[in-house]
C-alpha cells in the first residue's frame, strides 16, 4: 500500500487506525473501546472547524484538554473523573502516534502532550469477610434461577475473576478434579489458570446439574452461565445481579462484580498471600495495579502499630486524668 492512498481525514482515519490495531492483536473489546473514544474526539474537532488529522496540533489537544475539564455529564451534572480525561486523550495521541509511524501525521508534536497523572484511588465499599455470606444467602429469594447466581456469585469470590472473564467462560474452562479455572483471552488477550474453591465447585455442578439442563438451547453452546433465554448470560446482566445482591443483603455498602474482586483480593493479602501471586490470579501486568489492595489491609498495619509503638501503648487520657511533670 502507498502512502498516497493512506487516508488523511480524521473520520478516515480512526477505522483505519482500528483495523491496524485488531491487525496487531489487541481485542475486539479494546478496538470498540477506543473506537467510542475516537469518534468522541472526531465529533469534537468537526465543531472546532477540523476535519484533516494533520489540522492536529498541540494547541488543538490543549483546548481538547479544557473542554473535557469542563464537560458536564448530562446525567448527573458531575465532571468527568480525571482518569476518563486521560482515557480519551490517551485515545488521540495513541491515534496520532500510529499514524506518525505511517507517514501520515508528520509531526511528532503530540509526544510533548502531556497526559493527566491519575493517582491510584483506594478502592471503596469493599466487603468484609463476615460481609461475604449474607450477600451469597440472598440467592434463596431468588427461586430457581438463584441456583445459578450462587454459582456465580461463588465463582466471583473464589477466583476474582473480571466480569466479561466470568460471561465468557466455557464448562470445558472449569477443571473440576485440578480445581482451577481457565480465563481465555482476558485483560489484554492473554490467558491464564486460576485456582478455585471447592465450595465454588460444588456449586457450579449443582448447577449444571439441576438447572443448565433445563436453561440449555441450541443457541446455548458451551457456555457455562446461561441467561433465562438458553444464551451465555451478558455482562451487563452480571452487574445488575451481582449489584442487586449486595445491595439487598444488608451489609450497608454498594458495588458490584469489582466488589468481589477487590474483596478477594484483600481478603487473601490479608491472612499472608504473597503479592505475587495475587497478581497473577488478578491478571494484572503490572505489580503497581495489585499494590493498591495493601492500602486496604490497614487493619493488619494497625496491629503492628499498637504493639510496637510507644505513643500506642502509653495509657489513654480516658483511663486516667493524665499527670503533668515539671522538668
Amino acid at each position: 500500500m502507498s502512502a498516497e492512498t493512506y487516508p488523511t481525514s480524521l473520520s478516515a482515519c480512526v477505522p483505519f487506525y482500528i483495523e491496524d490495531c485488531l491487525a496487531r492483536g489487541q481485542s475486539d473489546a479494546t478496538a470498540n473501546t477506543k473506537t467510542a473514544l475516537l469518534q468522541m474526539f472526531v465529533h469534537w474537532s468537526e465543531h472546532q472547524g477540523i476535519s484533516e488529522v494533520t489540522q492536529v496540533d498541540l494547541a488543538l489537544l490543549e483546548r481538547y484538554r479544557k473542554y473535557l475539564c469542563r464537560y458536564r455529564k448530562r446525567r448527573d451534572h458531575e465532571p468527568l473523573e480525571l482518569s476518563t480525561q486521560r482515557m480519551r486523550l490517551m485515545a488521540v495521541t495513541g491515534l496520532l502516534k500510529r499514524l506518525h509511524t505511517y507517514g501520515i501525521v508528520l509531526s511528532d508534536d503530540y509526544s510533548k502532550f502531556l497526559l493527566p497523572k491519575v493517582h491510584r484511588q483506594i478502592p471503596k465499599q469493599i466487603p468484609d469477610e463476615d460481609e461475604i455470606d449474607p450477600i451469597l444467602h440472598q440467592t434463596l429469594t431468588k427461586g430457581r434461577m438463584g441456583l445459578r447466581d450462587r454459582a456465580i456469585l461463588e465463582v466471583y469470590y473464589a477466583t476474582a475473576i473480571r466480569r466479561a472473564e466470568l460471561a465468557g467462560l466455557d464448562i470445558r474452562d472449569v477443571d473440576f478434579k485440578q480445581q482451577m479455572v481457565t480465563v481465555r483471552k482476558g485483560k489484554g488477550g492473554q490467558d491464564r489458570r486460576v485456582p478455585i474453591a471447592q465450595r465454588a465447585l460444588d456449586w457450579v455442578e449443582k448447577y449444571l446439574n439441576e438447572l443448565r439442563v433445563r436453561l440449555a438451547t441450541m443457541a446455548s453452546g458451551e457456555a457455562l452461565f446461561l441467561g433465562e433465554t438458553g444464551k451465555r448470560i451478558q455482562k451487563s446482566k452480571l452487574t445488575t445481579l451481582v449489584g442487586g445482591y449486595i445491595r439487598r443483603s444488608g451489609i450497608g455498602k454498594s458495588g458490584s462484580c469489582h466488589a468481589l474482586r477487590h474483596a478477594t483480593a484483600t481478603h487473601m493479602l490479608r491472612h499472608g498471600a504473597d503479592i505475587r501471586y495475587v497478581q497473577e490470579m488478578l491478571g494484572h501486568q503490572c505489580i503497581e495495579s495489585t499494590q493498591i489492595y495493601t492500602h486496604v489491609t490497614i487493619t493488619d498495619l494497625q496491629g503492628v502499630y499498637s504493639k510496637t509503638h510507644p505513643a500506642a501503648q502509653a495509657r489513654s487520657l480516658k483511663a486516667g486524668k493524665p499527670v503533668l511533670q515539671d522538668n
